[in-house]
């Protein structure tokens, strides 16, 4: 089950990488509902996000979540002393402070966060909003970061189109460019030459089969042709012998006898 968490955690945060820009050591922005959680399960929250993620990163906070947690007072004080361990941030609210989670939504407009809370409202408003990633603990015990909402596919997507168009007219500005200061040649394709006409190939050509009326042939040797419903029939030929060999097989003939 680990195996698999930490897979789905680097092909998560690699989406983020690759289509918002997020880069080592990232930046998780804890708040005070998350720490609390954390403290509750008795959890080390910098050592539990290194193992998940398996990079370098820095949990952080600023002055309003800070603020917010010491107003609580009562049990969140000690989740306040835990808070100011983490590295402060300066969301420029340091002299009007506001709440924490409308303090959040302003530092993920300028930069990339990863939010580490259990607040609901704050959970659903990052998932209408792209490239914020969501990190809470599952039953207030399990490390987990959301799959990329809907929103932040539908940006990527938009944002891929649109290297790809600023592509082809950069293509197209760098060609005629090239075309104004003659590095580039236009080169003039050749007309097609016109094939010639060629005769049919004799032998591939099939002769007309035509009957020939002939009629009787002088010598016997020759074939005579008749018509007869279309068809030809050819006669026998005719062997003539010479005088002696006839002489000879009469008078054998004799001898017989």
């Amino acid at each position: 089950m680990k195996v698999t968490k930490h897979k789905k955690a680097r092909k998560y945060m690699s989406f983020y990488i690759n289509n918002f820009g997020f880069r080592e050591p990232l930046l998780v922005l804890v708040d005070g509902t998350f720490c609390h959680a954390a403290y509750k399960a008795r959890l080390q929250i910098e050592d539990q996000l290194k193992k998940y993620f398996g990079c370098e990163l820095k949990p952080i906070v600023t002055a309003c979540i800070i603020t917010e947690t010491e107003n609580i007072g009562g049990p969140l004080i000690a989740v306040c002393q835990l808070l100011k361990k983490f590295l402060l941030h300066k969301c420029g609210h340091e002299k009007n402070p506001i709440a924490g989670s409308a303090c959040i939504k302003a530092m993920t407009k300028t930069c990339n966060y990863i939010v580490a809370t259990q607040d609901r409202n704050l959970q659903d408003w990052i998932q209408s909003r792209p490239g914020i990633p969501l990190f809470y603990l599952h039953n207030n015990l399990v490390p987990t970061l959301v799959q990329p909402s809907e929103a932040s596919a539908r940006a990527a997507t938009n944002k891929t189109q649109a290297r790809i168009e600023v592509r082809e007219v950069d293509e197209k500005t760098l060609t005629s460019l090239k075309k104004r200061e003659g590095l580039v040649t236009e080169v003039t394709p050749e007309p097609r030459r016109k094939r010639k006409k060629k005769n049919p190939n004799p032998l591939s050509c099939k002769k007309s089969k035509k009957v020939k009326n002939h009629g009787k042939s002088s010598g016997g040797g020759k074939t005579e042709a008749v018509q007869n419903h279309g068809i030809e029939k050819k006669t026998r030929k005719r062997i003539k012998l010479p005088k002696h060999v006839i002489e000879h097989l009469k008078a054998n003939k004799e001898v017989v006898c």
